[in-house]
């Protein structure tokens, strides 16, 4: 790949999850660290980015910053986790995903799997759909929330209403045995909860760092959950729960149980 072409795709991943780190970028392109780190100076020169510690975010808008330093925190495990929910899904299979840091990184993923169709409310995972793979994408429509890339509010909800899934893809944030599933945003535990209620099968997103704490919105019960999807198991209750209610716990390979 020529520097240019390297260059352009380098901007298109931070355009989409907002924080490039060197080390993954130079296992992805095939060079050594210190023509990535190259490249970062040129893009930080041209405004693009602004080089942190290990890699470079966004300098474009306040949201790629905000969304940068929340996917600074395990990114490992977040794409372990992110390639073990998409084990679980079919080529040719319908799908509602939700915005999200978590749910980004899923699609980056998903992106292999063949004859999709995807119904979102975010923008940045249409756009990382509709490049680089053959997903038939719907943006779901409604007032558009500069800060979080994403259409919110009543018409969403009532596009969503209009449609079937197979899956709803969902990240959260909080697993608790008292309230389940929640999050900290009103509109996303409304639009999630719509989503949950017009697939046949949901799949909750969840890092380690989620369990045993809640949000302000309730998204849904254990029981309303098919799976839960994590980079490590959560703790002895939570299992529990998980199994009583039949809801399979899914883990990356080699991960703790």
């Amino acid at each position: 790949m020529k520097s240019t072409e390297r260059l352009q795709s380098i901007q298109a991943l931070l355009e989409i999850r907002g924080r490039v780190s060197v080390d993954e970028l130079a296992g992805q392109y095939q060079v050594v660290q210190e023509t990535i780190r190259r490249d970062l100076m040129k893009l930080e020169k041209r405004g693009i980015v602004r080089k942190v510690h290990g890699g470079a975010i966004s300098s474009q808008n306040k949201f790629e910053q905000s969304l940068a330093s929340r996917l600074t925190q395990s990114i490992p495990q977040k794409h372990a986790l992110a390639q073990a929910a998409v084990d679980l899904i079919s080529p040719g299979s319908t799908l509602f995903i939700d915005y999200g840091t978590t749910t980004n990184i899923f699609v980056e993923h998903l992106k292999r799997l063949p004859d999709l169709t995807v119904f979102t409310n975010s923008h940045l995972i249409a756009t990382a759909l509709s490049e680089g793979s053959n997903c038939e994408v719907f943006v779901l429509g409604g007032h558009y929330n500069n800060k979080i890339k994403s259409n919110v509010g009543p018409m969403v909800i009532e596009s969503i209403g209009t449609f079937l899934a197979d899956f709803s893809v969902i990240g959260i944030g909080g697993v608790d045995l008292k309230y389940g599933f929640s999050v900290q945003n009103i509109d996303e535990a409304t639009i999630a909860r719509a989503m949950i209620s017009r697939s046949s099968e949901s799949i909750i997103l969840a890092d380690p760092s989620k369990f045993n704490r809640h949000g302000i919105a309730h998204v849904a019960d254990f029981h309303q959950i098919d799976y839960l999807v994590s980079s490590q198991s959560p703790d002895a209750q939570i299992c529990e729960a998980l199994k009583e209610n039949q809801v399979t716990l899914k883990i990356p390979k080699g991960a703790t149980l």
